[in-house]
C-alpha cells in the first residue's frame, strides 16, 4: 500500500523525511504534501487540545491502494482519554497523528533520537488501523497498544509477523 504523509506547518522538514523514511514493510512511500485545511474548528477551548476525530474527519480519503495519514504538532484528545497520540478509521484508508505528546520532556541529541523512533513506531501503528489491522498482543509490535510515550520506546516500527499475514488477506 503506497502511503500519502500530510502534514501541518507546526511539523517540521525533518520529522516529515523521518516519518517516511522507514516505513515498515509493505507500507511503501508516496509522496508527501502540506496540509491546507485548517485545524481551528476541532479546538476545544475548554481543554485546549484539539478534538481528534474532528480532525481526522478533515483528512481525505485517498484512492485504492492508498492510505492518508496528517501529521500534526498540536495536542489532541478523544472524549474519553486525557490525549491520544493518533487516531485512525480502522480500514478507511486515513488516520492522524500528533508529535505532540511523543515528544520527551527534555531537550537533547539524545531525546531526539527517542521522538523519531516513537514517531516512526506510531507511523506504523496508526497506518495499520488505517489499514485494517486491530491491537496485537505481540509486545514490541507496532500494533501493540500504548497509554503513555514511554511505552512506545518498548514496540519496533515494524509489524509481527501475525500483522503482515493479516495485510495479506483480502
Amino acid at each position: 500500500m503506497k502511503v500519502r504523509l500530510l502534514h501541518t506547518g507546526d511539523v517540521s522538514p525533518g520529522h516529515v523525511r523521518s516519518a517516511f523514511s522507514s516505513l515498515a514493510p509493505p507500507l511503501v512511500p508516496g509522496e508527501t504534501t502540506a496540509f491546507r485545511n485548517s485545524l481551528a474548528p476541532s479546538y476545544d477551548r475548554s481543554r485546549a487540545q484539539y478534538d481528534a476525530f474532528r480532525v481526522l474527519e478533515s483528512v481525505p480519503a485517498p484512492e485504492p491502494d492508498w492510505l492518508n495519514l496528517l501529521l500534526v504538532g498540536v495536542d489532541l484528545f478523544v472524549p474519553a482519554l486525557t490525549y491520544v497520540f493518533g487516531l485512525s478509521h480502522l480500514d478507511g484508508g486515513r488516520g492522524i497523528l500528533s508529535l505532540a505528546r511523543l515528544r520527551p520532556p527534555e531537550e537533547s541529541e539524545i531525546s531526539e533520537s527517542i521522538l523519531v523512533h516513537r514517531l516512526r513506531v506510531e507511523v506504523a501503528h496508526e497506518l495499520g488501523h488505517a489499514a485494517g489491522l486491530v491491537h496485537c498482543v505481540v509486545t514490541d509490535c507496532a500494533m501493540h497498544r500504548s497509554l503513555w510515550p514511554e511505552s512506545v520506546d518498548l514496540k519496533n516500527p515494524e509489524f509481527c509477523a501475525s500483522c503482515l499475514a493479516r495485510f495479506a488477506q483480502p
